[in-house]
């Protein structure tokens, strides 16, 4: 066989080891930045959530605490119409001390609903709603046995307690008339459902606590969760400094919310955050 009819034989080359592991190197350090990025987003992406159900929970709490603060001792009649004696303990709360101090963590509220009615008729025991308010088959959703409600006219404010709710027409007792004077005109007459709420701190059976609220003595209902503490100042009539327990109710002129709050761990921390509202009192700064 001639020399230009051999086949040429080609030399096949690899990767040797030291070539493998620089590789193998250079792959792992990729893979590592990668990691520490990826796990860099996820606590950022937790802390994010964190801070905004933070936020959230902040939001809730101080707008639905404010409102009913606001309202403490307020009802559709005007501030300066006198108070009938119907019931003295509740008339007595109603007007001078709308927010009661159960401690340093808790208070109670009391004012009118936000929505009133006006009257078309009236006597000492019962009145009538005016059905361009609220309908007859309405009323029962609105009113029940044994619920405390708020008549009024432009000169007197009275509480009574209702006996009976028949259609559009509701008896109460004590004897008030809120049309029975010269004062009381259709369109100053009216009455509201009271309303009393309490606020507090609880342990929420997740393993954390939250906020809530009880309105007219029942079961505490949860408002915004991850609230681990609530702490309450006041403001009185005449002073510069918030105090926590004021020498009398019936002076408090602003109230101070303080709440403690706690998000997701990030990096093994817990996310503390402290946020402070301060409410005035419209019917003791009027």
């Amino acid at each position: 066989m001639s020399h230009a009819c051999r086949p040429s034989r080609h030399r096949v080359a690899g990767f040797g080891l030291i070539e493998l592991m620089i590789a193998l190197v250079l792959g792992l350090l990729v893979i590592g930045a990668a990691f520490a990025v990826f796990q860099s987003n996820q606590n950022t992406y937790r802390a994010n959530e964190g801070q905004n159900r933070i936020q959230e929970s902040v939001r809730t709490a101080f707008e639905m605490m404010s409102r009913d603060l606001r309202a403490a001792g307020g009802g559709p009649c005007s501030n300066a119409s006198q108070m009938a004696t119907t019931d003295a303990e509740r008339s007595l709360v109603y007007r001078d001390t709308p927010v009661t101090i159960n401690s340093t963590t808790e208070l109670t509220t009391i004012s009118a609903d936000d929505a009133s009615y006006r009257l078309t008729a009236a006597t000492t025991n019962s009145v009538t709603l005016d059905n361009r308010d609220i309908s007859a088959d309405q009323v029962s959703d609105v009113f029940r046995n044994e619920d405390w409600i708020l008549l009024c006219n432009a000169n007197w404010t009275a509480i009574v307690q209702l006996t009976n709710v028949s259609g559009s027409v509701l008896t109460y007792s004590p004897a008030f008339n809120p049309r029975g004077d010269a004062f009381a005109t259709p369109t100053t007459a009216s009455v509201a459902r009271l309303r009393n709420t309490r606020w507090l701190t609880a342990d929420n059976g997740r393993g954390g606590r939250s906020l809530y609220v009880a309105r007219a003595g029942g079961a505490p209902e949860e408002v915004a969760e991850n609230v681990q503490s609530l702490a309450i100042t006041y403001l009185v009539d005449g002073a510069s400094q918030y105090v926590t327990a004021p020498a009398a109710n019936s002076t408090i002129t602003a109230v101070r919310i303080n709440l403690v709050l706690r998000g997701q761990d990030v990096d093994g921390a817990p996310l503390i955050r402290n946020a402070s509202n301060v409410v005035s009192l419209r019917s003791h700064t009027q």
